[in-house]
């Protein structure tokens, strides 16, 4: 075991372009297309179809300024290293961003592992919380064997979940009675539309949970950025294709009823269709489990060797070097999210806390382009006086999403984020770092 803070016990790097493009596109597909689309169709109606694009544009808006970001300050700890490299006068920044996506990744390990158990009920009559209890430990115990072994496993799950989607889509948009989507319909229900789109956030995150891995790449100069924009390109395509596929086939009336609509849609065109999308969802939704446990572990583990959380948190385990008691606090608060058993309510916290987390990284873009102008960006942004217009959209949209949720998602969030500061306070009276008590460095 290594007990591993500071500048001891670094992660290994051993992820070149093709796995970590794969594990982005793996992580933003994810599970979503699978669980938030029914509650987008309840707000959204048949304009449900904008929401997607909304929410793609949107994300898209902060995924170059990830990739600019992540490319130029790779690190362990994501978010939380980009702030505190960003401002440094101001450590108690980077600890509420790191916290918020902490909660946000948390929130999607539930989240996906619900969605999991709801699909899984096919096949097993066990409740969906005791189902996603189990997938969760799983993942863990992979997660903790290491970045190597975690990340094929990821990959392989990519390309078979991505097959699925895109053979789902082929057959159903020229198969479907209904056509396509009547495109003006989307415009009466505005209001609806942005709500969904909120919603519907949760399925295009990911690009933190691909720079959470940075330390790990290979040569993150040259591929974080390529990583991302290919990520960001594969995943939009297929969203909009399978969307359009599913409203070729079903309402959105019968859409928001559904607890499995994906697997409802390709019902309709009988044949085996559903039990290969209910496959497809769990292949997907495994996936997305595993990669949740990877990028929140290694959040901790960033913010626990910077000094903002207990230094336990960035102890690593034998020659595998994974943040394994990190992993075990993610698993702890993902199981206690996923026994509320409400895919949207977990969800809109997941998403409220990404949302967050955009709008601050797309801001420290425009930062360091004034207080670290040298720095070297092996991607950067088209800008207009220094300042990228794209990173300013991604601010003002991401606040505009964050307005649109419930009051329960903004109080439980703010609860959430309330019990994990107060490590950071007790850490920060006693001087910026825990003591060891007798397990210390080696």
């Amino acid at each position: 075991m290594t007990h591993g803070s500071g500048e001891h016990g670094g992660l290994t790097k051993s992820l070149g372009l093709v796995r970590l493009s794969l594990y982005g596109v793996g992580t933003i597909i994810g599970a979503g297309i699978y669980s938030v689309i029914g509650p987008a169709a309840g707000a959204a109606g048949e304009g449900v179809w904008l929401s997607f694009l909304i929410a793609a544009v949107i994300s898209a808006f902060s995924g170059l300024s990830y990739a600019e970001i992540a490319s130029a300050l790779p690190g362990a700890g994501a978010e939380h290293n980009f702030l505190r490299k960003t401002f440094p006068a101001f450590p108690a920044l980077a600890f509420m961003i790191g916290l918020f996506i902490a909660v946000h990744g948390a929130a999607t390990l539930a989240t996906v592992a619900l969605t999991f158990g709801n699909y899984a009920q096919a096949f097993m009559p066990i409740t969906p919380v005791i189902i996603a209890f189990v997938l969760m430990g799983l993942a863990t115990v992979i997660n903790i064997a290491g970045i190597s072994k975690a990340s094929f496993v990821s990959a392989a799950l990519t390309v078979l979940q991505v097959s699925c989607l895109i053979v789902f889509a082929m057959f159903a948009i020229p198969s479907g009675e209904r056509g396509m989507p009547e495109f003006a319909v989307a415009t009466d229900n505005f209001a609806g539309v942005l709500q969904g789109a909120a919603i519907l956030f949760f399925i295009y995150s990911g690009y933190e949970h691909m720079a959470s891995l940075s330390e790990e790449a290979k040569r993150p100069d040259r591929d974080l950025w390529r990583a991302f924009m290919i990520a960001l390109g594969v995943t939009t395509l297929v969203y909009m294709v399978v969307i359009l596929g599913i409203l070729s086939l079903i309402n959105a009336e019968f859409l928001a009823g559904s607890p499995s609509p994906l697997a409802d849609a390709a019902g309709v065109m009988g044949g085996g269709f559903a039990m290969v999308i209910i496959a497809a969802a769990l292949i997907a939704t495994a996936n997305a489990v595993l990669s949740a446990s990877l990028s929140g572990s290694r959040i901790l583990f960033g913010m626990a060797r910077d000094g903002d959380l207990p230094k336990p948190l960035a102890w690593t385990l034998g020659s595998s070097r994974s943040p394994w008691v990190g992993a075990l606090a993610y698993l702890t608060v993902a199981c206690g999210l996923a026994s509320v058993g409400e895919i949207e309510f977990v969800a809109s916290l997941s998403s409220l806390g990404v949302i967050l987390v955009f709008a601050a990284i797309n801001a420290a873009v425009i930062v360091l382009r004034f207080t670290q102008p040298d720095l070297e960006r092996p991607f950067r942004l088209p800008s207009i006086a220094n300042v990228p217009p794209t990173a300013l959209l991604g601010i003002a949209t991401s606040l505009l999403l964050a307005t649109q949720y419930d009051l329960s998602v903004y109080l439980t969030f703010g609860a959430i984020f309330l019990l994990g500061a107060l490590p950071y306070t007790f850490i920060r009276r006693r001087g910026g770092q825990l003591p060891t008590s007798g397990k210390g460095d080696e």
